[in-house]
């Protein structure tokens, strides 16, 4: 098998033209050189350097088959230097790619902190899969995302996970509503209402579900988007009501919408930061959870 640094000594005398030269730049010494050199030619079976003739001072002049032999041992040896320089790039998040999945509810957490990462490493190719917390789960154990934010609950046997916000669902009503006053509302009381609700694909579609079946109804799905503010919209319009996180009822306008804590349940918007048990983590994804640790201190949202 081809030794490296016997190619590498080989280059380096043709470039130097110089066995002294050589040995000085390699810490060798020149009959260390010499073996090298020949146990190079016996390995490949062919002679690279032309024979000194009786008497004269050798001369490092390359046979016809040492010539080929030298561009190819240039390359290999710049192939070489590549794959280190790659390694030290990857290592100093100098190159690489964050893939990362992102719900239509909740990317807008992520906003500073993808800023901040970006900010600090911009090498890195930012890859998103925006999908529900469902699709991103199965996209995690099929090793098709390094990390993603998830609902609880979620199976902690498959995933480890670092926290981000866990907010309240409110009930979402126009402020002229006869609810608008409530301090709280309970589950039973929307069992006549129309909801708002999104898609069936969402994780929070079904926690909500089976919230409703738990006081024994079906509730009446007059429309679906993955648009909290499309559904505010709509509440708006008198078209239904809404369940959303308090994260987003604080952004609506209180002059034309009351947002009502649900009791009886308690319906909690959980979210984590999450990627599969056991895996590699690459000095890419290890930074961004680095970031994710700084803004989001003990599941608080930190601005």
């Amino acid at each position: 098998m081809l030794s490296l640094k016997s190619l590498q000594c080989f280059v380096h005398v043709v470039q130097s033209k110089s066995f002294t030269r050589t040995a000085e730049a390699l810490n060798l010494t020149q009959p260390t050189i010499s073996k090298m050199l020949q146990q190079l030619e016996d390995d490949l079976a062919v002679p690279l350097l032309l024979k000194p003739k009786d008497g004269r001072k050798r001369q490092i002049e390359l046979t016809e088959i040492g010539e080929k032999v030298y561009l190819h041992a240039v390359e290999l040896l710049k192939a070489e230097q590549n794959i280190f320089e790659e390694i030290k790039d990857y290592q100093q998040l100098k190159t690489g790619k964050l893939k990362l999945g992102v719900p239509p509810l909740g990317g807008q957490l992520l906003t500073t902190a993808l800023f901040d990462y970006h900010q600090q490493w911009p090498e890195i190719e930012l890859s998103f899969l925006e999908v529900g917390s469902k699709s991103i789960e199965q996209a995690l154990i099929d090793n098709q995302l390094d990390v993603g934010v998830i609902l609880d609950p979620f199976d902690r046997e498959i995933f480890d996970c670092v926290e981000l916000v866990n907010f309240p669902l409110r009930v979402v009503l126009p402020q002229s509503s006869a609810w608008a006053t409530r301090r709280v509302l309970n589950m039973e009381e929307l069992r006549h209402q129309s909801f708002l609700m999104f898609p069936e694909n969402f994780s929070l579609n079904q926690i909500i579900l089976d919230a409703c079946y738990q006081h024994g109804f079906k509730p009446n799905i007059i429309c679906r988007s993955s648009q909290w503010s499309l559904l505010a919209d709509m509440v708006q319009q008198r078209m239904g009501i809404a369940l959303l996180p308090s994260y987003y009822t604080n952004m609506l306008d209180p002059k034309l919408f009351a947002a009502i804590p649900l009791e009886n349940p308690n319906i909690p918007w959980h979210l984590v930061m999450a990627w599969k048990k056991n895996s590699l983590k690459s000095p890419a994804v290890q930074a961004w959870l680095n970031i994710i640790r700084q803004h989001f201190k003990d599941g608080k949202l930190d601005n």
